[in-house]
């Protein structure tokens, strides 16, 4: 009976039903199905699956991010190129940076790829970077916004698995360095090769230098208020995404005063939207998760699993396999939200750290958003440099190679993403 459950699941989500949607029908139809418990218990598990104060920081953090694209933005590219801007493929290079510093402060993929592409993608063409490489690259670096800290993707899975947020957010750290640090490596290498030219920019003075630094350090202080203080227990995750609010805000409006009183409406609009598309997803997760939780549908796939083989790491690697996998056809909080519950427990039984799981699993879907046929930072990246998606190849592969590198890296090597937690005695 329980076949019923997952084959309206597929079904929905082949016919394009919507996720949400597709998870809570294929629930209801498995209770139709068994007769016992009644359908209400659908309505009572869902507000029970969203009912919880640590998933207040999820629309808190989209909105923090999207308030910080005015003003920051450009401060932070300006850093990044003046820190990269001489090494060959230097514009490449601090695209790639300029992620990682709107990362920390927008938590999405998709809004990061957005950001910087807009202002770097074109920049990029213009100093002859092939447009394949520039979105791909672009796409790559945008999707490590859900790994760098603070991340969306990081709330919804510590929520869904009751693991810390802030040991997450600190977790993050390495392994999404290491990611960009391997993509610049790579747009190095390319750069080289093809004979990318550097802007003409970089050549500052001291004193220039002096003024880039000192205009990015408000924004480059978002994420050092969000870490210090969840991690040194002045405040919750939740109550960092409502300061994270406000200091955007005071920046955007106050400092910067690039926030205009008519764009307040579009912005709360925008992640409003977004807030809601993930909390009903989560909503709806919870029957979802509940009906396999009686079924004992984790554990009936721990023993597939273990059948498999009985080394450990080989097992890791072929869930990681399975979620990169996933990764390409789904979104990314659905996915943790569908399969995080499933695969911890197996994960645990082997021995592996549930928060060196949560970043292994985030980073493998971070690449899930570069690689097609979804690829939501990928399709972000080419609508702004107008071209399709299979104009990217052979150029996505490359990149998506050198972060599946990083991924087996941190997947073999627990350290990279446990370091700072433990060194914090979290």
């Amino acid at each position: 009976m329980i076949l019923a459950l997952f084959i309206t699941l597929v079904v929905a989500l082949v016919i394009g039903i919507p996720i949400g949607f597709a998870i809570g029908i294929s629930s209801m139809i498995f209770l139709l199905i068994s007769g016992f418990p009644p359908l209400t218990i659908i309505s009572q598990r869902m507000v029970e699956g969203v009912n919880s104060f640590p998933l207040m920081a999820l629309p808190l953090f989209i909105l923090s991010g999207e308030i910080m694209a005015y003003g920051a933005t450009p401060r932070l590219m300006k850093l990044a190129n003046m820190i990269l801007g001489r090494v060959p493929g230097g514009l490449g290079a601090a695209a790639a940076g300029g992620c990682a510093f709107f990362g920390a402060i927008s938590g999405s993929g998709v809004a990061t790829t957005a950001a910087i592409g807009s202002i770097m993608g074109p920049e990029m063409v213009k100093n002859g970077y092939h447009k394949s490489f520039t979105a791909s690259l672009l796409a790559g670096a945008g999707a490590l916004g859900i790994v760098i800290p603070p991340s969306i993707s990081m709330v919804v899975y510590g929520t869904a698995c009751t693991v810390s947020i802030g040991d997450l957010f600190l977790a993050g750290i390495i392994p999404g360095l290491l990611t960009v640090g391997f993509l610049i490596g790579l747009d190095v290498v390319l750069g080289i090769k093809r004979g990318y030219r550097n802007i003409g920019g970089n050549n500052l003075t001291l004193g220039e230098h002096f003024v880039v630094f000192v205009d990015a350090l408000l924004p480059l202080f978002m994420p050092i208020i969000i870490l210090g203080g969840v991690l040194s227990g002045i405040f919750t995750p939740t109550e960092a995404a409502a300061i994270a609010v406000f200091y955007a805000f005071f920046l955007a409006a106050f400092i910067y005063r690039e926030l205009k009183l008519s764009d307040i409406y579009a912005i709360c609009a925008k992640s409003a939207e977004m807030s809601a598309i993930i909390l009903f997803i989560m909503a709806t997760a919870a029957p979802f998760g509940w009906i396999m939780a009686t079924q004992n549908v984790p554990e009936v796939f721990a023993k597939a699993l273990l059948s498999l083989s009985s080394n450990p790491v080989v097992i890791y690697l072929l869930i990681m396999i399975l979620l990169l996998f996933l990764g390409t056809f789904m979104e990314t909080n659905s996915t943790i939200i569908l399969t995080a519950p499933i695969l911890l427990p197996v994960v645990t039984n082997l021995g592996f750290s549930p928060i060196h799981f949560g970043i292994a699993m985030i980073l493998n879907l971070a690449i899930g958003g570069a690689t097609p046929p979804l690829a939501v930072c990928l399709f972000t990246s080419c609508k702004i440099l107008d071209i399709s998606v299979e104009d990217t190849f052979p150029d996505i592969i490359y990149v998506v190679v050198t972060m599946s590198i990083a991924l087996l890296i941190v997947v073999l090597i627990p350290q990279v993403s446990l370091f700072l937690v433990n060194a914090l005695g979290k």
